[in-house]
């Protein structure tokens, strides 16, 4: 576990591609979608829990019984820092757009919501999982406190069952954070009516997402404990054969549960053990580094890219889009990963410049 991972940098790079499918042919669009566009675009969900499992797996993996200073300093630049740097870029870009192109009442909705523009990701449809991601990392607070090795397997598993329980509650009755609006709890008229208060909007912002991040944390601790105590048989071909068709089957039941709080999680976790075994049978492969190391900026850039290649295919070569189709979310969802891969490479070379925007 000390050396690179490259299974993981290879499924994070396949993730980030997720996500950029996922966002080639959506809502906001405003364009109708093929059916089977639709089914081919929730395929690709996983992404955001993958990413959520790996970030917690990682952090229990290297926590100690002390959280030093620069633990958080490290938390602060991965994530804090891209995560306002980028909000102002996206600020800067959708309001000169709007403003350019007269479009008033885009400009007002843009500038209507601080505490979504400037705590909750409201800038760009992305960059919401990074305040999320921050507020889940809060959650290694508690299990300072707690004394992570004196809570046995039993007390584990329960915490684990009664946090799914509760994520689960959450989603079903609609109270789960609303992109988009960005509030939480928007179900419950006695909450509701406090989320027009924004510090209260917040909070309640802040325990949707703890709400959510919790069985991750749950489950990478049960999953840490689970790997220190396994032998070389794990990593195998078979169980990697397994992981894979498991995953491929959870996946595609998903399309049919629809929105399933216990069924991302797993899938999350399946990616992640499929990584960390796929990892043992991977050599020294550059590209593959590459892949992951450029990862989180083909996340954070990805829109950019996306608007432009649009824009060339289907506005600017006179072939308006008209429908949205499988084809279609190909045609942006490539090369819009292919540059945004490219030119995020390009980036990390100049160290200060990537330290703000990828935190690296």
């Amino acid at each position: 576990m000390k050396k690179r991972l490259l299974g993981i940098d290879l499924i994070r790079g396949i993730a980030a591609y997720a996500v950029i499918q996922v966002h080639s042919g959506d809502e906001t669009w405003g364009l109708p979608i093929e059916s089977s566009a639709i089914i081919f675009r929730l395929l690709f969900y996983f992404a955001v829990p993958f990413f959520l499992g790996t970030s917690f797996f990682f952090s229990i993996h290297k926590m100690t019984n002390r959280i030093s200073w620069e633990f958080w300093k490290s938390k602060i630049e991965r994530i804090l820092f891209p995560y306002f740097v980028w909000s102002l870029l996206y600020f800067v870009i959708r309001f000169t757009s709007f403003y350019l192109t007269e479009e008033s009442t885009k400009l007002h909705l843009l500038v209507s919501d601080p505490l979504a523009l400037i705590f909750l990701g409201g800038t760009s449809y992305q960059l919401y999982f990074l305040p999320l991601l921050f507020t889940g990392t809060l959650l290694t607070l508690l299990i300072k406190n707690l004394s992570l090795e004196r809570i046995s397997n039993k007390s584990l598993m329960f915490f684990l069952v009664l946090s799914l329980v509760l994520y689960q509650a959450l989603i079903i009755s609609g109270n789960d954070f609303r992109l988009g609006f960005y509030d939480s709890f928007s179900n419950l008229p006695a909450l509701n009516s406090l989320n027009n208060n924004p510090l209260i909007r917040f909070i309640l912002v802040q325990v949707s997402w703890l709400l959510r991040c919790l069985p991750y944390l749950l489950l990478a601790i049960v999953l840490d404990r689970w790997l220190s105590q396994s032998n070389q048989n794990l990593y195998n071909i078979r169980k990697l054969v397994i992981l894979v068709a498991s995953f491929l089957f959870v996946n595609t039941l998903k399309i049919y549960i629809g929105s399933n709080g216990l069924a991302d999680i797993v899938v999350a976790f399946l990616l992640l053990l499929i990584g960390i075994i796929l990892s043992k049978h991977i050599g020294n492969n550059n590209t593959v580094k590459s892949l992951g190391a450029c990862s989180f900026g083909v996340y954070l850039i990805h829109p950019i890219i996306m608007n432009i290649i649009e824009f060339v295919e289907f506005k600017l070569l006179n072939s308006p889009l008209k429908q949205i189709t499988i084809i279609s979310m190909l045609e942006i969802s490539i090369p819009t990963f292919l540059i945004s891969w490219f030119l995020v490479f390009l980036l990390k070379k100049k160290k200060h410049l990537s330290f703000f925007l990828f935190g690296a």
